[in-house]
């Protein structure tokens, strides 16, 4: 019996991470192209998706999509797996950006089987070694606050649903990548003014409809993780039954189409620090503060997540710029968050 030790990787700051990413990104997608045609996932079964921090965040809105597309695709925190994933017939997708999740790695070591699939950034690593079939993003180096690998993690999935679906969209995930990202840079004087806006109030709330679920949940946990502020993410329906009524010292980010600019005008009755990253048709947005519009369609929900994150990115540096926080400065040391070893038998 010997045990194999994996070592943290050395991170790179966010600004860096943040600056280079949209030409790794590209050079990516024929590297998971590639992979996916070995890998060959099979078409037409069920899919379990598994994560936890960004990387669960991750997986929102692709298995929104993989639902629209009539798979029967479930997404699940390790934790809610009590008896692990014994009896699921499908297709497992694993996702850890350090491949050294506790959590995921645990849940690999109760057994995976020949559909189970680990998507990482960095290899070797713990998981991709139980797993033993990986996706991998490259090997890139990332920052703490991890934005090449979250976003690198959302294009992998929205390839494996290409894959799944009999679509090659690598040409289009190549432009979209660029145009998104040239779009966040001339806009950048903006999203500054809205990270100023977002530090003058007590909290923030994320919103944005089910199907942009990724950049939501992961715009809550990035202002939370660098800046250090109080934001909480919520689904445009589910906000409507009830959280909207707390509205007047926070301040609120919307992403979506028509109902999020609707949502804008209600909350405005009580409160002006409204932002909302929407697409060309989404029509008039009274009430809203800062509006900024990208070139991606709403009817995409993988394509707009990836181009919101480039916003929410450059929102996270902004702000944390602003209150003069070093944004890779961890908060808290984490102990039992990552693991290092495996046992040989």
């Amino acid at each position: 019996m010997g045990e194999a030790v994996f070592s943290k990787r050395e991170w790179i700051s966010a600004q860096a991470s943040y600056a280079t990413q949209a030409a790794k990104l590209v050079a990516m997608v024929d590297r998971l192209a590639d992979q996916l045609r070995c890998l060959a996932p099979q078409k037409n079964q069920r899919i379990a998706v598994v994560g936890i921090g960004a990387s669960h965040a991750a997986a929102a809105t692709a298995v929104y999509e993989m639902r629209r597309h009539g798979l029967d695709a479930l997404r699940f925190l390790p934790s809610e797996l009590p008896a692990g994933l014994s009896g699921f017939q499908g297709l497992t997708v694993l996702i850890s950006q350090s491949g050294r999740s506790a959590e995921v790695v645990a849940l690999a070591r109760n057994g995976v089987d020949a559909g189970t699939v680990a998507l990482t950034n960095y290899t070797p690593s713990p998981l991709g070694t139980i797993c033993r079939r990986e996706l991998n993003l490259g090997n890139l180096p990332d920052s703490s606050v991890s934005f090449v690998s979250f976003t690198g993690t959302m294009l992998a999935l929205a390839l494996l649903i290409d894959h799944l679906t009999g679509r090659d969209r690598t040409a289009y995930w190549k432009q979209l990548i660029a145009e998104a990202f040239e779009t966040a840079e001339r806009h950048d004087d903006d999203i500054r003014r809205i990270a100023e806006m977002l530090l003058h109030a007590a909290s923030i709330d994320v919103v944005a409809p089910a199907s942009l679920g990724s950049v939501a949940e992961e715009s809550a946990l990035m202002f939370r993780e660098g800046p250090r502020l109080f934001a909480t993410a919520m689904e445009t329906r589910q906000y409507l039954h009830g959280p909207m009524d707390a509205a007047g010292p926070g301040a609120h980010l919307l992403f979506g189409g028509r109902r999020e600019a609707q949502l804008v005008s209600q909350l405005s009755e009580r409160t002006r620090r409204l932002a909302l990253v929407t697409a060309e048709d989404t029509g008039d947005c009274g009430g809203c503060t800062h509006k900024l519009v990208l070139p991606v369609n709403l009817d995409d929900p993988s394509s707009f997540a990836i181009a919101s994150t480039f916003v929410a990115q450059r929102l996270t540096l902004h702000a944390a710029d602003i209150r003069g926080l070093d944004i890779n400065e961890p908060a808290f040391q984490r102990i039992d968050t990552k693991t290092d070893t495996l046992t040989n038998t």
